[in-house]
């Protein structure tokens, strides 16, 4: 596989296999596919490892979230340019502070890697030429642990009015490929409401069928 590939990545094996499947040979064989981990410290150092190893042109997050608005409707994929980091800083729900509310940046440079500094919020830079594919206006939340009931979701909801979608591994990877200078796009189906943990409500197989397609359409794009 050439070095210039794009780099499409899935937090788990079931997101990985089910989007990889749906995709046209003609895609599948000029991409490279792995695993990036599940949650937000997996998939940041996963990350890393792999754009260090295949100098990917891209990197392509995509796999299933949870909505946190009706305007992300289930069973849909939407593009994010814009990915926000919860859980880190200090606090819980109505407590919590973010490390921006603290005045503190997640990275904030030094002698040694001076660009790409960030806070809570990483947006896509430079944003992709081409207009988004199904993107959504707001930001994808990416949390350390998911929303466990509808009212733990509406906390968080209520902090950042424009989450439209919370996630695990958004964030870890857009910090990975802005510390090493490599573009990235994040993709999510919509399976479920954030907060609902009854998995007799989920659309994980449209979600990641929906994905499928989209991933595919984003590859054109690009390539």
């Amino acid at each position: 596989m050439p070095h210039y590939s794009p780099l499409f990545i899935s937090p788990t094996q079931c997101e990985l296999s089910a989007v990889e499947a749906g995709l046209p040979d003609k895609e599948r064989n000029h991409i490279l596919c792995y695993l990036c981990g599940f949650g937000p410290i997996a998939a940041a150092a996963r990350t890393a490892s792999l754009i260090i190893q295949h100098k990917p042109t891209v990197v392509l997050l995509a796999g299933i979230a949870g909505s946190l608005d009706a305007r992300c409707q289930i069973g849909s994929s939407y593009e994010f340019s814009a990915v926000r980091s919860y859980g880190i800083g200090v606090g819980t729900g109505e407590l919590f502070q973010s490390a921006e509310d603290l005045e503190w940046k997640q990275w904030q440079g030094d002698n040694k890697q001076a660009t790409g500094s960030f806070g809570d919020v990483i947006q896509q830079t430079p944003p992709r030429p081409e207009p988004l594919q199904h993107s959504i206006e707001g930001e994808l939340l990416s949390v350390c642990s998911a929303s466990s009931s509808p009212e733990e979701a509406a906390v968080k909801k209520k902090q950042f009015p424009t989450a439209m979608a919370e996630d695990m591994e958004g964030f870890a990877v857009a910090a990975a490929c802005t510390l090493l200078n490599v573009p990235w796009v994040v993709i999510r189906g919509i399976s479920n409401t954030a907060g609902d943990r009854d998995k007799a409500h989920w659309h994980i197989e449209e979600a990641l069928h929906n994905v499928s397609k989209h991933v595919s359409q984003v590859l054109t794009d690009i390539r």
